[in-house]
């Protein structure tokens, strides 16, 4: 689940750098505010109840309220991105300002391409955004505000002018979708690709193809790039050995599990750990 936002303010400004293979580790849903990222670098899917959609660097995601969504790669480039989380309360102005009608329609695209120009102003905004939230003090949410508006004024022009990115769904396969769900719960047990298409209700061959159509790569692929990540986490966040790593993820044994984990990050999981430790 995403954090919540700090207490007593009503919105959170980031900058994320992350390697290319990260794939966030399982749907997330933002309860009590909405979301709004810019991509800088990469490619993503984003997968959603209602399907799949591509993002890349240059196109600005939307995330609305009670909206259930997960992205993987789908490049080899590494993940940039921009994000602004705010709740309802923060934009009562901008929502006054363009109708409700028209902040509904503008929140149930999930994002908009972006013209060269638009980018550049996005991005010049989203800068002076994480400098002002880095440095909060009193008037801060005041100031947050403004420029927040501004960057939805831009967003709300552009919807106009340019198209959004349910253009670009590449697949609406609600039997895929059961199984990623499936395997957000189920990962570490490892299911064989008979139990999936199973699952599915799809012969082993319609399967594989529906499953590499939808996600991107092959399901052994996804499975090790999800493990991996979830690794990833389990470093930097506990002490447990290398061995109980694996074991917890379902890999056959630590060599396997250091094998597949630097094949997939670039580096194997001690020197991974010693690096996110430093940060």
């Amino acid at each position: 689940m995403p954090k919540p936002l700090k207490k007593g303010l009503n919105i959170h400004v980031e900058f994320i750098r992350r390697p290319a293979e990260y794939a966030m580790r399982s749907t997330d849903v933002y309860t009590d505010f909405y979301g709004l990222g810019y991509i800088t670098s990469g490619d993503r899917e984003i997968i959603t109840p209602e399907g799949i959609y591509f993002i890349h660097a240059g196109d600005v995601g939307l995330t609305d309220i009670g909206y259930y969504h997960r992205t993987i790669p789908t490049s080899s480039k590494p993940y940039e991105r921009y994000g602004v989380k705010f709740t309802p309360k923060i934009i009562r102005h901008f929502v006054q300002t363009v109708g409700e009608d028209k902040f509904k329609e503008l929140m149930s695209h999930k994002g908009y391409h972006l013209s060269p120009q638009a980018q550049k102003k996005v991005r010049r905004i989203l800068e002076d955004m994480l400098y002002e939230y880095e440095h909060y003090d009193g008037t801060s949410e005041l100031i947050l505000e403004g420029m927040l508006n501004h960057l939805l004024i831009t967003v709300f022009k552009e919807r106009i002018l340019h198209t959004s990115i349910e253009q670009k769904i590449i697949v609406k396969d609600d039997a895929i979708m059961d199984v990623l769900s499936y395997l957000d719960l189920h990962y570490a047990e490892n299911p064989t690709i008979e139990e999936l298409s199973g699952i599915a209700c799809l012969s082993r061959a319609q399967f594989m193809k529906r499953f590499k159509q939808a996600v991107g790569s092959s399901y052994k692929t996804y499975l090790n790039c999800y493990k991996t990540h979830q690794a990833q986490s389990l470093l930097t966040e506990t002490d447990y050995s290398i061995g109980r790593i694996a074991d917890e993820l379902g890999f056959c044994n630590a060599n396997y599990f250091c094998n597949v984990f630097k094949a997939i990050s670039g580096q194997n999981p001690l020197e991974f750990r010693r690096e996110g430790r430093r940060k």
